[in-house]
C-alpha cells in the first residue's frame, strides 16, 4: 500500500525538469471503494476476516458478507440478528459472533455456507448477562474464544463455557500464535488453552481503554489506547511510539490496526480513515474519504498476504491495494473540466482545459486549483518555450511568464505551436482559419503574419524535410502546402483524402524520426518522397500490432513516442527498423476520472515519464516501472463457485465443486458454471472460457464470470476458464472434465439389446421375406390357377350356354313341332266332325295316330335329354336320388321347370293340355312334400 509509484514518478518529474526538492507525498490512490448496492448488505460493517481460499467475509449489520473477488453473497442468521465479529479458520469454517448469538458456518460440498448456533450450548452463560454481544473472536488449538465485554465464552469439544477473568474486558486480537485480552485496569493476559495468565500490567494503561494490541519488530507489541496514543512493549517496559503522532491518534480516536507482511503498520480510526507507517513509524499513506474510502470510520480492519488493506467501515467497506510499485498514479482535480493539454512551468503544473487555464501544484497531497484569471474559455494547447508558457485558446493566443500573462494573437481556436526547422526564430501555429507565423525576440514570441493563399480549420502541422508544410483538417483530410521561404505565401497546396486513405475523416499527421506519418485510425500511412506519394507505412504498420491504429503519436525525448489507440497507451523506442514496447497502458484503467475522446494527450517529461491528460484530472506515467501485481496472475487459478445442472424443465441439480471428471445424465444437459478470482489489487480481471468438445478457440474476454452452455449434446468435454487482468496477463487454467451421458435409450447395454433386436428382426424380416416369397408364389401358382379354373370355367359357362342354346333350340324346335301337329290334330279331328262318315275311320285314326306317335316321339325325347344333361349335368341323377319316387314324366316336368318354361310353354312338349300340366305341377309338389309358398321353379333351379 506504499506509495513509491508516486514517489517514483514525481520525483522523476520535479529532480529531471526542475531539480527541485522532493515534496512529501501521502496522496495513495488504489482504493477500491463497496456500497450496499454492490454487496447488497446493510450500511455498517464491523469486522473482516480472510480464509486461506482467498473469500473475505465481513460481520455486517445484516448477516454474514462473503466476497469472493466477483461476487458478494449475504448470509443470513436463522434469526435475522446483528453479526459483529467474524474468524475464519479455515477454507469452509467461519466462526461469527453477535448479539447474544454465538456459532459457526461450514461449507457444503455445493459451496453454500451452512449456520450452526452453538447459543443451546451456551444458554447457561447468555442467561446469566443480558444482552451481549461477541465482538472478538480468537481460535488457536482448536479453542475458540468469543469475546465480549463482560466475558469470554470457549468453544472446545463440541462444549461452551466461560473463561475466567477478573473485570471488564476491553479487546481481545490474536497476535501471530498468541492471544491476548486486555482487562480494563488489569493489564494484558495471555489466553492459552483453558488457562490465563498476566503477561503486561502498566500504569500506562490504568484508566484507558485498549483499542487493539498487534505484533511489532523483533516479537515486540503495539499496543494502541483510545486517549494515550500507541505504546511499544518491548517485554519489559512500555514506552511511547510514535509520539509526533499521539495528538492525531486521540484527536481521531484510533480504533483498529495490522500489521503487513513487509512490517508495515496500519492504523484504523473512527474520523479519519487510515495512516501507514513503516516499522520505524514514518508515515507512508493517508487513506480517508478524500482519496477514496466512503467513509472514515474504521471498524475492523484486514491485511492480506498481498499486503492488500480491506477495511470494515460504518458505511461500506474499502480496499486498499499493496501494490507498492506502481507505473501510474491519477490526480483527480475537481472542478478543472476537461484537460486538453498540460505543460510544468515555473515549478507548477498547468492545465489547460475546456474552462481555462488553471496552476496546480505538483505537490500531490495538494489538490487545490487557481484559475488564472483572463484565460476563461477553451484551452488547446499549452507549450513552454524559450522560457514563456505560449497558450493556444479559443480566443487567441497569449504568452505567460512570472505570473503576467500577455496577448500575442486575437486569431480565435489557436490549436498547436511548432518551432520551424528552417528558420530557428520562427514558431507556426495552427488554428481556425488559417496558419499564423510568429517570431521569437528577446520580449517573447510576437506575431508576426499569417500565410496568404491558405485558409482551413487546421489542427496540427507538421514540416517534411523538404520544407513542405503537412496540414491535417480538424475534422476532414490532409493537406501538402508549399510555401516561400519567407513564410508569407502557400505557393501550392494539395488535398488527399478518400481516394488516397480509403476514408477522408479522422485523419492526422505527426513525425516519427523525422519522417511524415498519417494515423488514420486504422493503419499509419506515410509520404514517400522518392514517388511523391502516400502509402502505407507496412513495415512500421508490422512491428507496432495494434497501436497501428492509434490516432495520436507524441514524441518524447531520445527516439522515444507515445502512441494512443483506442484501447490503449504505448510507449515505444523507435530507432530506424527496431521497434521496440517499452510499456502499455490499457485506456480502462482511466476511467474514473476519464480520457479527452478525442484529444487525448500525453506531456513527455522524459523518455520514460509522461502527464496524461484526463477529465478533471491527470494522470503521473512512468514506463520504467513494471507493475509488481502483474506476476502475480500466474500464480493465481480461477475457483469456481457452483457447478449447476438443469433440466430443460428447470429442475437444478448442484455439483459438489471438488468434482472430478463428472458423468451427468443427458437429461441435465444444461450446465451453469460460476467463477471468482482473488483481488490481487484494485483492477478488475475479466474471464475466457473454451469448453473443448464444442468450442474451437478461446472465448472473447467478459468481465461476467457465469458461462451457461444449454442442451449439450452427449459426449465427452473439458472446460478451461482463465482470468486475464487489465494488462492483458493471463491466471493459471482451470479444468473440468465431464461428460453428458447418452440416454438411456443409447447405453451400451441399450445398444446392445438394440442389435439383439435388430438381429432378430433381420432374422424375422428374413424369414418374412421368404415367406413372402413363397406367398408370393403360392399366390401366382393360385392365380394362375384360378386363371385356368376362370379359362376352364368360361370354356364351361360357353359350352352351358352352347348346350343351353342347343337345349333351347331343340326344345323350340319340339315345342314347335308338337304345336303343329297338336294344331293338324284338331284340323282333322274338326274334318272328321265335319265329314263324318264321308272321311273313313280308317284314314282319321291311321292320320291321328301318326300325329300322336310324332308328338310323343322317344327319338324327340332323347333329344331333349340328352342336351338337358350336357347343360344341366347330372340333374335327373340328383333328383332321383333326392325324390326317388319320381316318374319319367316327373323329371321330364321337372327339367322344363328348370328351363324355367311356362305351363303353356311345357303342354306341348308333353302333348297334354296347359291343365294337364297344372294337375302334373300339383302332383309333382305333393311328391316333393312342398309348402304352399314354396316355388316349385326355384326348388328345380336350386338343384
Amino acid at each position: 500500500m506504499r506509495t513509491n509509484a508516486i514517489k517514483t514518478i514525481v520525483n522523476t518529474i520535479l529532480v529531471v525538469l526542475l531539480a527541485i526538492p522532493v515534496y512529501a507525498v501521502n496522496e495513495y490512490t488504489g482504493v477500491v471503494q463497496f456500497d450496499q448496492n454492490a454487496y447488497k448488505g446493510s450500511r455498517q460493517n464491523w469486522s473482516v476476516s480472510i480464509a486461506d481460499n482467498g473469500l473475505v467475509y465481513f460481520a455486517n449489520h445484516s448477516g454474514l458478507l462473503c466476497f469472493d473477488g466477483t461476487n458478494w453473497t449475504l448470509n443470513k442468521l436463522p434469526n435475522n440478528t446483528i453479526v459483529r465479529s467474524v474468524k475464519a479458520v479455515a477454507d469452509s469454517l467461519i466462526y461469527t459472533g453477535g448479539y447474544m448469538e454465538l456459532g459457526y458456518w461450514k461449507s457444503t460440498p455445493t459451496g453454500e455456507l451452512v449456520y450452526t448456533s452453538l447459543n443451546e450450548k451456551a444458554r447457561e452463560y447468555l442467561e446469566e448477562t443480558n444482552n451481549l454481544e461477541f465482538w472478538n473472536i480468537a481460535e488457536r488449538d482448536d479453542y475458540v474464544y468469543f469475546q465480549s465485554f463482560n466475558k469470554i465464552l470457549t468453544y472446545h469439544n463440541d462444549s461452551v463455557y466461560p473463561l475466567h477473568l477478573d473485570g471488564g474486558i476491553s479487546v481481545m486480537n490474536q497476535v501471530g500464535d498468541r492471544i491476548l485480552v486486555s482487562v480494563r485496569d488489569n493489564g494484558i493476559w495471555e489466553v492459552e488453552n483453558d488457562n490465563v495468565k498476566r503477561v503486561i500490567f502498566d500504569d500506562h494503561l490504568i484508566g484507558t481503554t485498549v483499542k487493539f494490541m498487534i505484533q511489532a519488530e523483533d516479537e515486540n507489541l503495539l499496543i494502541g489506547t483510545a486517549d494515550r496514543g500507541i505504546f511499544l512493549w518491548d517485554g519489559t517496559t512500555l514506552t511511547q511510539w510514535n509520539d509526533e503522532w499521539t495528538s492525531y491518534f486521540v484527536e481521531n480516536e484510533l480504533n483498529r490496526a495490522c500489521r503487513t507482511n513487509s512490517g508495515n503498520i496500519i492504523i484504523g480510526s473512527l474520523v479519519d480513515g487510515i495512516v501507514e507507517f513503516d516499522r520505524y513509524g514514518n508515515l507512508l499513506a493517508k487513506v480517508n474519504s478524500r482519496n477514496g474510502l466512503p467513509n472514515n470510520t474504521v471498524l475492523g480492519i484486514y491485511c492480506d498476504e498481498r499486503e492488500n488493506t480491506w477495511l470494515a467501515l460504518d458505511i461500506g467497506i474499502g480496499f486498499i491495494s499493496g501494490n507498492q510499485n506502481k507505473s501510474f498514479v491519477v490526480k483527480k482535480l475537481r472542478g478543472a473540466g476537461a484537460v486538453y493539454s498540460t505543460a510544468i512551468f515555473e515549478n507548477k503544473l498547468y492545465l489547460g482545459t475546456n474552462q481555462g487555464l488553471f496552476e496546480a501544484s505538483l505537490d500531490l497531497n495538494n489538490d487545490e486549483i487557481k484559475l488564472v484569471p483572463g484565460t476563461q474559455d477553451q484551452i488547446w494547447d499549452l507549450k513552454v518555450i524559450d522560457d514563456e508558457l505560449l497558450i493556444g485558446h479559443n480566443q487567441g493566443s497569449f504568452a505567460l511568464k512570472n505570473g503576467v500573462r500577455r496577448e500575442v494573437s486575437l486569431e480565435g481556436g489557436a490549436f498547436n505551436f511548432i518551432e520551424d526547422p528552417f528558420n530557428p526564430d520562427l514558431l507556426l501555429q495552427s488554428t481556425y482559419n488559417r496558419i499564423i507565423v510568429y517570431n521569437k525576440t528577446n520580449e517573447g514570441i510576437e506575431r508576426r503574419n499569417h500565410i496568404e493563399d491558405f485558409g482551413n480549420l487546421i489542427r496540427y502541422i507538421e514540416f517534411d524535410h523538404l520544407g513542405n508544410i503537412w496540414a491535417s483538417h480538424m475534422h476532414r483530410g490532409i493537406y501538402k502546402i508549399q510555401v516561400n521561404d519567407a513564410r508569407t505565401k502557400a505557393l501550392n497546396f494539395e488535398y488527399f483524402g478518400e481516394e488516397t486513405f480509403g476514408k477522408d475523416h479522422s485523419i492526422h499527421v505527426f513525425k516519427i524520426e523525422k519522417r511524415i506519418v498519417f494515423t488514420t485510425g486504422e493503419k499509419l500511412y506515410t509520404y514517400d518522397d522518392l514517388t511523391d506519394a502516400i502509402t502505407p507505412y507496412d513495415t512500421l504498420n508490422a512491428s507496432l500490432g495494434k497501436y497501428a491504429s492509434a490516432n495520436r503519436i507524441i514524441p518524447a525525448p531520445n527516439n522515444y513516442y507515445w502512441f494512443i489507440q483506442a484501447s490503449s497507451i504505448g510507449l515505444f523506442s523507435i530507432v530506424q527498423t527496431n521497434v521496440q514496447l517499452i510499456k502499455e497502458f490499457p485506456t480502462s484503467l482511466f476511467k474514473d476520472p476519464l480520457l479527452v475522446e478525442g484529444f487525448e494527450n500525453i506531456l513527455p517529461v522524459n523518455e520514460y515519464t509522461g502527464i496524461l491528460c484526463l477529465q478533471n484530472g491527470v494522470a503521473f506515467l512512468d514506463a520504467s516501472i513494471s507493475d509488481s501485481t502483474t506476476n502475480l496472475m500466474s500464480n493465481y487459478t480461477p475457483a469456481v463457485r457452483s457447478i449447476e445442472l438443469q433440466t430443460n424443465s428447470g429442475r437444478s441439480v448442484y455439483l459438489p465443486l471438488n468434482t472430478k471428471n463428472a458423468e451427468i445424465k443427458n437429461t441435465l444437459n444444461n450446465l451453469h458454471f460460476r467463477f471468482s478470482f482473488p483481488m490481487l489489487n484494485e483492477f478488475p480481471v475479466s474471464y475466457k472460457y473454451f469448453l473443448e468438445g464444442l468450442n474451437l478457440e478461446w472465448s472473447e474476454s467478459t468481465d461476467n464470470p457465469e458461462f451457461n452452455f444449454e442442451r449439450l449434446p452427449r459426449g465427452n468435454y473439458n472446460l478451461h476458464v482463465k482470468a486475464v487482468d487489465i494488462w492483458g496477463h493471463e491466471s493459471q487454467i482451470y479444468n473440468f472434465s465431464f461428460e453428458v451421458r447418452p440416454s438411456l435409450l443409447a447405453t451400451k447395454l441399450a445398444i446392445f439389446f438394440y442389435m439383439f433386436i435388430l438381429i432378430g428382426a433381420l432374422l424375422l424380416f428374413r424369414r418374412w421375406g421368404v415367406n413372402q416369397t413363397r406367398k408370393k408364389e403360392q399366390l401366382q401358382h393360385e392365380k394362375r390357377e384360378r386363371e385356368l379354373i376362370r379359362l376352364r370355367n368360361e370354356k364351361l359357362r360357353d359350352e352351358v350356354r352352347f348346350k343351353s342354346k342347343e337345349l333351347a333350340n331343340s326344345t323350340m324346335a319340339i315345342i314347335r313341332k308338337n304345336e303343329f301337329l297338336l294344331d293338324l290334330k284338331n284340323i282333322v279331328r274338326k274334318q272328321k266332325e265335319e265329314l263324318g262318315s264321308r272321311y273313313p275311320d280308317k284314314y282319321f285314326n291311321y292320320l291321328n295316330n301318326k300325329i300322336d306317335e310324332n308328338i310323343s316321339s322317344r327319338d324327340d325325347r332323347q333329344i331333349f335329354e340328352n342336351n338337358f344333361e350336357r347343360a344341366h349335368e347330372q340333374f335327373f341323377q340328383k333328383m332321383k336320388s333326392k325324390y326317388p319316387e319320381l316318374t319319367s314324366s316327373d323329371l321330364q316336368l321337372c327339367a322344363y321347370l328348370r328351363m324355367n318354361l311356362s305351363s303353356k310353354e311345357i303342354a306341348p312338349l308333353l302333348g297334354i293340355s296347359i291343365r294337364g300340366v297344372e294337375n302334373h305341377r300339383y302332383k309333382l309338389r305333393k311328391k316333393l312334400n312342398l309348402q304352399p309358398e314354396d316355388s316349385l321353379t326355384d326348388i328345380m333351379l336350386s338343384v
